[in-house]
């Protein structure tokens, strides 16, 4: 079942931070946020099923396991879906 495709998605036009389970640290473009994950460009490898943390502007740092990745764009999917307050905020302060 493809639950993040039934969500919301908003486009975003932002940098972000993605860290690994190493502790590296990642700048990223932020292409598209639904309540249950997020579409980024990621200048490196991440393979599907490494856990990230996405860091944004103002926000502690949100648990995601990358579904997919094709080029250098990723899919990711939140460990715990956002909470529709937190999710609005975003999109008002970095949404496109």
């Amino acid at each position: 079942m493809n639950d993040h495709r039934r969500q919301q998605r908003v486009g975003m036009a932002s940098v972000a931070k993605l860290r690994d389970r190493a502790s590296n640290k990642y700048d990223v473009h932020l292409l598209d946020l639904s309540i249950t994950g997020f579409r980024a460009e990621a200048h490196y490898s991440l393979d599907a099923g490494s856990i990230v943390w996405l860091t944004m502007p103002g926000l502690q740092g949100l648990e995601a396991t990358v579904a997919w990745r094709r080029g250098t764009v990723i899919g990711c999917r939140f460990r715990q879906p956002l909470y529709p307050a937190v999710f609005d905020h975003i999109v008002k302060t970095l949404g496109r």
